[in-house]
């Protein structure tokens, strides 16, 4: 009697596993096809019944169906949960939510229901995307191999050398990021169920560029995937970079792949991909470099490089068709020690530097108009703003940005019987938003463009040495300003220093995506019209 009872529990069980799995299939099934439907009425939303009709009949999933769309409004910064986010109506509706009615067959259910189905319902919401992307940071118009090196060496931790060629192989390869992350997912084999959760994970610096080198490889940028697997091998293994910091995909974020093939796809350069996972990885955020006499017109110069978080966890790129999402570079701070040739006076033992201190904040660009019928892109573009300073600082402190610091009068000549000591400070300008249009054909060129502040002084540098408060100290004696021969001789070589101090800096910057009162931005993508499923 116990083997007879257990035995029909068993097959009772049996046939609800059989049943209940039978429903979740067809309910699978009925939900692809909800999503299709939603897409396709979100794509000819004048037409979207007819369309969501037409895809469902093209995919059959076994007994009837019938489609119920409604159309309206999506706005993704709806407070309350997707539920929330669309309201229908008919009034310049961007988006669909499809809903699906079917049946799903029972086998052995119907003996205790009396019916063979019962029935599912399945619905989706798609809206019409007319998407921008976008990016800031792609300062790399002029690449100094020595500088470029110094500065990936202290960001990997190794030793990098790489020519001016294989910077510009970086440079010149264009790199789908859609193509990319899909090569990341499979080469890591994370099998993320969406792109913001892939996003989301830590990976092995290494491991991403190693796949970027992949990457270029399939597309036969040789030279560009050698200087890629270079960087990887460089990389400390334990170096990992979150790649939502690098990258926002807004609406696609939730897909686990993006449909429409070339329109579909967003441009980057390897370089910039590559050196911002270097920047976002660094634990230190400091690099310290030692360019000895890489600059004309300097006899020495030292360096440090402190690379902070772009503001509110900004992204450096991203997709959307949303004004409000802001893009940023990395706030930056550079402290350069410039040592100078002097002679005369100035010569023998003296010592003559100039410590300058650079502080930037993040660039920003925002979306300010997408206009499908021109096929133009306006993107707002703030350069980035900040001082530069002649001044001693605290190097330890350079990384801490919740911190700021305060430069005390740097030394400009230590000699036997002399010194001289000098202060100055320079604000920069561009705390407004300026305009910069491209067109498809700069889509399609990857054109990068620089925006300037508008009022800046243009040689940033001259002007601070201008402004030079200088005090000089002869056997531990001030001396009066105007009788100083040490001034007479000072001042004219501290002028001739002027632009190769402007060289050093922008030189130094380049690789980080920043300028003095300038930023560089890239429209890497347009698409008008394009379904986004979203709910």
């Amino acid at each position: 009697m116990i083997a007879a009872a257990t035995l029909t529990g068993g097959v009772g069980l049996a046939a609800l596993a059989v049943d209940v799995g039978s429903v979740y299939l067809q309910s699978r099934r009925l939900q692809g096809v909800a999503d299709l439907a939603a897409m396709a009425a979100a794509s000819d939303i004048a037409h979207a019944q007819a369309a969501a009709n037409a895809t469902v009949e093209i995919n059959p999933v076994g007994g009837a169906v019938t489609a119920q769309v409604a159309r309206g409004r999506y706005d993704p910064r709806a407070v309350g949960g997707p539920s929330q986010r669309f309201q229908a109506g008919e009034v310049d509706p961007d988006a669909a939510r499809v809903v699906l009615q079917g049946e799903a067959p029972l086998f052995f259910g119907q003996a205790l229901l009396g019916k063979k189905t019962i029935p599912i319902r399945r619905q989706a919401t798609a809206t019409r995307a007319d998407l921008a992307s976008f990016s800031i940071g792609t300062r790399l118009a002029s690449l100094d191999a020595g500088v470029a090196n110094a500065l990936l060496t202290g960001l990997t931790g190794s030793k990098v050398s790489l020519s001016v060629m294989d910077y510009n192989a970086l440079a010149d390869a264009d790199v789908d990021l859609f193509d990319y992350l899909d090569a990341l997912d499979t080469k890591l084999g994370i099998n993320a169920a969406s792109y913001d959760d892939l996003l989301a994970t830590d990976v092995k610096t290494g491991k991403a560029l190693s796949v970027l080198a992949d990457v270029l490889n399939a597309a036969g940028d040789s030279r560009a995937a050698s200087a890629a697997t270079v960087l990887a091998s460089a990389t400390a293994s334990s170096q990992q970079v979150k790649l939502s910091t690098l990258v926002n995909l807004g609406p696609y974020g939730g897909q686990d792949h993006v449909a429409g093939g070339s329109s579909a796809g967003i441009g980057t350069d390897a370089m910039q991909l590559a050196n911002a996972m270097l920047m976002l990885s660094n634990g230190a955020r400091q690099v310290q470099l030692d360019l000895g006499a890489a600059i004309p017109g300097l006899a020495d110069v030292d360096a440090w490089l402190a690379i902070g978080e772009p503001m509110n966890n900004s992204s450096y790129m991203t997709v959307t068709q949303d004004k409000s999402v802001v893009v940023r570079t990395a706030q930056t701070r550079l402290y350069v020690e410039a040592k100078l040739l002097g002679s005369g006076i100035l010569g023998g033992l003296a010592q003559v530097k100039v410590p300058l201190l650079v502080e930037l904040a993040s660039g920003e660009a925002k979306l300010a108009a997408l206009d499908c019928k021109t096929r133009t892109t306006t993107l707002a573009v703030k350069p980035s703003v900040g001082s530069l300073t002649i001044g001693q600082v605290d190097t330890s402190k350079l990384s801490n940005f919740k911190v700021g610091l305060t430069p005390t009068k740097g030394r400009i000549v230590q000699a036997p019987l002399f010194t001289v000591d000098g202060a100055a400070k320079v604000d920069l300008g561009g705390a407004s938003f300026r305009n910069v249009v491209f067109s498809s054909a700069d889509v399609a060129a990857g054109t990068v463009k620089t925006v300037k502040t508008n009022d800046l002084v243009s040689t940033t540098v001259a002007t601070l040495l201008g402004n030079l408060s200088l005090d000089v100290h002869l056997l531990g004696l001030q001396l009066g300003l105007g009788e100083s021969a040490i001034l007479a001789a000072l001042k004219p070589l501290l002028a001739a220093a002027a632009s190769p101090l402007d060289l050093a800096i922008n030189r130094l910057t380049a690789l980080v995506g920043v300028g003095l009162g300038e930023a560089d931005v890239r429209a890497n993508g347009m698409r008008c019209g394009a379904p986004a499923l979203v709910a």
